[in-house]
């Protein structure tokens, strides 16, 4: 969804948006996807691309505000049981957009 369309539904502007947050359009999931199944996907995209396996990952960190559940189970846990990754760890970190800074120091410190 384009900012032209968010002006359409909200009092606001692109030029508003943009000066605030630098985001100039966003993705809206399909009714039938989730945190896990969007997190499965990039996942199997990654490891494909490092020509990783899902057995060799250590830990998966899922960083998020929208998890799958609200409590439990963690979504983390959900993406590494549909992954087939039985020795990585997994855990959600509650976070929004600061989650691509907060998420590496948890990953950090784990090796």
């Amino acid at each position: 969804m384009p900012n032209s369309e968010l002006e359409q539904l909200v009092d606001t502007s692109d030029e508003w948006i943009r000066a605030r947050t630098g985001i100039g359009e966003r993705r809206i999931a399909a009714p039938e996807e989730t945190t896990c199944s969007l997190a499965v996907q990039a996942a199997r995209q990654a490891l494909d691309r490092a020509g990783a396996r899902a057995e060799d990952l250590d830990l998966i960190i899922v960083a998020t505000c929208t998890p799958d559940y609200a409590n439990m189970p963690a979504t983390a846990s959900l993406v590494q049981h549909a992954l087939g990754a039985p020795r990585a760890g997994a855990f959600d970190l509650n976070a929004v957009a600061a989650a691509s800074c907060t998420d590496w120091r948890p990953a950090a410190n784990s090796f």
